[in-house]
């Protein structure tokens, strides 16, 4: 019973302390091809000389900011249209994957691009959304 009672009070603090903010996000597989052509926020994941190459676009002016965990390998661009890093993609690294970041309600809020060579993580943090591109060599499995 104690440790019932022990849960219930962990979840609970784990609850309030997050700000209230409990509902997840929407992470969609998708074809490169379907992230409108417009203008984004790009940040870029990028490993010199290897495979491990990530691109997140953040839809700008949304309301919510999608921003990607600052590393050494992490370099914020600026606004700039997809065409450029898609064709990147299909160019250097040709094994990756797409998604899409939505809120629970539908609302689009980026696109992530990423070699097969990367973890990506994608989170929830207040009225922000995170997302973490490590190599696959440091965690077991892909968390998305």
């Amino acid at each position: 019973m104690k440790r019932l009672l022990l849960l219930v009070a962990i979840l609970m603090i784990s609850y309030f302390v997050s700000g209230c903010y409990t509902s997840s996000l929407i992470r969609t597989t998708i074809n490169p091809g379907a992230i409108p052509n417009q203008m984004y926020d790009v940040t870029v994941y990028n490993r010199f000389m290897t495979l491990s190459y990530a691109v997140l676009f953040d839809i700008q002016d949304d309301g919510r900011e999608v921003y990607m965990v600052h590393t050494p390998y992490t370099e914020r661009v600026g606004l700039d249209s997809p065409h450029r890093y898609v064709q990147e993609f299909d160019r250097r690294i040709k094994s990756y994957q797409t998604i899409r970041i939505s809120d629970p309600d539908g609302t689009e809020r980026a696109y992530l691009v990423y070699s097969n060579m990367l973890n990506a993580w994608v989170s929830p943090a207040k009225e922000r959304i995170m997302v973490r591109v490590e190599d696959a060599g440091y965690y077991g499995d892909r968390a998305r």
